[in-house]
């Protein structure tokens, strides 16, 4: 059994209407095409796993162009598991405000886009998303727990323990 951590990042807009998404590129080998939030794989090893903030903010200025100092509240909402073949697949979902709109949405890995909070395209999303993406941005400011969550297998509902 391997073990594979993701972040993934949803940025709020300052107005908190919004969240910036990343649209994958359609040459993606896994869910091309599908939007999903900004992040990527935890470097487990070089040690990443001791600081997952600092592995979330690295994916951030890996792949676009929106500075740490960018963004504010940089919190773990939701920790997801779900199994593919023989990988256990950790899901580390992070939410962020940006303080600025960026004036440059260029991505390495796709487009970035801003989308309505109340009304996401969830027939665009990647599956694990669809789901977790509504739950961490209707958490409220001051909620301080970290929820987990797993997936059943073939429908991707998420089942969380709030």
């Amino acid at each position: 059994m391997q073990l594979d951590v993701r972040t993934i990042l949803i940025l709020r807009h300052p107005d908190r209407r919004q969240v910036l998404l990343l649209r994958r590129s359609p040459h993606k080998k896994l869910f091309p095409d599908l939007i999903t939030g900004i992040g990527g794989a935890v470097e487990l090893n070089l040690g990443e796993a001791a600081d997952l903030d600092a592995a979330v903010l690295r994916e951030l200025e890996e792949e676009t162009r929106i500075a740490r100092t960018d963004i504010t509240e940089l919190r773990l909402r939701l920790t997801t598991v779900l199994s593919r073949d023989c990988t256990q697949v950790v899901l580390l979902w992070y939410t962020a405000d940006l303080s600025i709109i960026p004036s440059d949405l260029s991505c390495s890995e796709g487009e970035l886009g801003f989308y309505p909070a109340r009304d996401l395209p969830l027939d665009l999303m990647v599956p694990t998303a669809r789901e977790a993406i509504g739950f961490v941005i209707s958490l409220a400011d001051d909620e301080q727990r970290t929820y987990s969550g797993v997936y059943e297998p073939k429908s991707f509902r998420l089942l969380t323990n709030r």
